[in-house]
């Protein structure tokens, strides 16, 4: 079912266009209507809200799919109803994040084989960990998380242990999320664990990308660590880059964010600059010296091409 949608003139819902649109909340309290906020500026700038038919049939659809999943949560597990009774969401634990510490909330589009797997297999059952804000979702499909997302199934404790049944689900999601978590090792295993024989995981794990996220950054992988950490007890069809994870993207995040985050004056000699010029540039020469003077930490750990650690046995 989807989710999230382009607000256009002949399917405006304006409880939609308020939840997808946080940052209409001071144009509302001073007296704005959200109708004439979207024909003012929304369509133009191809704003999105929440869909009617989501929004109207979700309580149904989290009573039906609570029933569905529930021979697959480990019920030695004490949990808790985020709503209605017999319905998800579900709470596990206490230590939860909130989405008003995120600069924003995830809501990577969905891996289309992932997709796919699912659509193709009505009657089996699958997990997103770390799925964020879904633009579409599966009724097959639970969707994990650490904070309470609108799409949320699941909200866990960031510890990287599932309260699902071993063997209990035919095939797991987990995009751009294993950098995030403190034990990834932890949450493999736990996928393996989880997985019925003949189960499949669908991995998308980020190699060259600038520190980012909350509630941190912690280790991303190279394509030969993504097949070594999936080595054991999975048969690996394939590893590979796809089209949202060349060399474009990365080139283009860290120059890009790099260049946006240094002050106008430095910004200004650095983009004038040709790629063949920039490129050239000595690390431990003058350019390069004038560049990162001043500069704060934050922004050296965010772009540092490695760190180095000395610690004393306790």
């Amino acid at each position: 079912m989807i989710v999230i949608e382009v607000a256009t003139p002949s399917n405006f819902f304006a409880e939609g266009y308020i939840l997808a649109n946080p940052d209409l909340a001071e144009f509302l309290e001073n007296g704005g209507d959200a109708a004439n906020h979207f024909n003012d500026w929304g369509y133009k700038e191809g704003r999105c809200q929440v869909g009617r038919e989501f929004l109207q049939n979700r309580g149904r659809l989290n009573r039906e799919k609570y029933q569905r999943f529930i021979a697959s949560i480990d019920s030695t597990k004490h949990f808790h109803f985020l709503g209605d009774v017999d319905a998800f969401p579900i709470s596990f634990g206490s230590n939860h994040f909130d989405i008003s510490g995120y600069d924003s909330e995830s809501a990577h589009p969905l891996y289309g084989p992932f997709a796919a797997e699912m659509t193709q297999h009505p009657n089996k059952l699958y997990a997103d960990i770390g799925a964020g804000l879904r633009s579409e979702v599966f009724d097959n499909c639970l969707y994990i998380e650490v904070y309470p997302s609108m799409t949320t199934d699941m909200l866990v404790e960031a510890d990287c242990f599932y309260p699902l049944k071993s063997n209990s689900l035919d095939g797991i999601g987990c995009f751009a999320v294993l950098e995030h978590v403190a034990k990834p090792w932890q949450v493999v295993d736990e996928m393996r664990r989880v997985l019925k024989p003949g189960g499949k995981v669908f991995i998308d794990w980020p190699f060259l990308q600038p520190v980012h996220g909350y509630p941190s950054h912690y280790f991303n992988a190279t394509r030969q660590g993504l097949e070594l950490m999936f080595s054991e007890g999975f048969e690996i069809e394939f590893c590979r880059t796809e089209g949202n994870q060349t060399p474009a993207f990365t080139i283009q995040w860290v120059v890009g964010k790099f260049l946006h985050d240094l002050p106008p004056e430095k910004r200004a000699i650095v983009g004038a600059m040709s790629v063949s010029e920039f490129a050239m540039q000595s690390p431990t020469g003058q350019f390069w010296q004038y560049v990162q003077t001043g500069l704060p930490d934050t922004m050296i750990s965010e772009f540092a091409c490695g760190n180095t650690l000395i610690a004393t046995k306790r």
